[in-house]
């Protein structure tokens, strides 16, 4: 919103929902269900739609509420916990902004593996380049060739990645998404695991 807004009159009054969770945002409390809908320039009779909706559903559970209460109303410059919660937050924003640069970089490094930079997103979607006999063994199998890739990946290492196909990727390429979300020492074991197991069955497919 505050960029629509500082956009001048051509963008500033352009419709836009806004949405946001507890589980999604810098707080991480996967689990706890709680989240907001703000809705910008949107006509009343479609804002009415929205209510209507909103208030024929059951009633959030109050732990959700309590959690969207706090993500709204953080610490404030004055407060007695506001020094530790700005620490805690620049140190979340330096470990992710290290965990995307490591990540991105150690996918590019493994060949037949190409991963943009990872620029405000927790998640990298690196492209795999795939031997055919990979794609005839996944066709014998019934699957697509990227989902076999990260199910033998799951089964030999224990390293959980979503295959590629799941959104939308252009036909004839392949593609695997994971988080930059775990730890740091966890990623590089990952990344360890990972490079083994591509140079095996890359090796296995020539």
């Amino acid at each position: 919103k505050k960029i629509l807004r500082g956009m001048g009159p051509e963008f500033s009054e352009q419709e836009l929902i806004s949405v946001h969770s507890v589980s999604k945002g810098i707080l991480g409390e996967r689990g706890i269900r709680g989240g907001y809908m703000e809705l910008v320039n949107i006509e009343e009779e479609i804002r009415d739609q929205f209510y209507k909706l909103a208030s024929v559903s059951l009633c959030p559970n109050i732990t959700g509420q309590i959690m969207v209460d706090l993500m709204v109303n953080p610490p404030k410059k004055g407060d007695q916990s506001f020094p530790l919660y700005e620490k805690e937050i620049h140190d979340q924003f330096e470990s992710l902004s290290r965990r995307a640069n490591f990540l991105s970089g150690a996918l590019s490094s493994i060949d037949g593996i190409d991963c943009q930079t990872i620029n405000g997103a927790m998640y990298a979607f690196p492209s795999i380049s795939l031997p055919q006999k990979a794609v005839d063994e996944a066709k014998r199998r019934g699957v697509t060739p990227d989902a076999m890739y990260c199910m033998d990946l799951l089964h030999q290492t224990g390293v959980c990645v979503v295959p590629g196909s799941g959104f939308g990727q252009r036909d004839g390429s392949y593609h695997f998404r994971t988080t930059i979300l775990p730890p740091e020492k966890e990623l590089e074991e990952m990344i360890s695991r990972l490079k083994g197991f591509h140079s095996a069955f890359m090796q296995q497919y020539q």
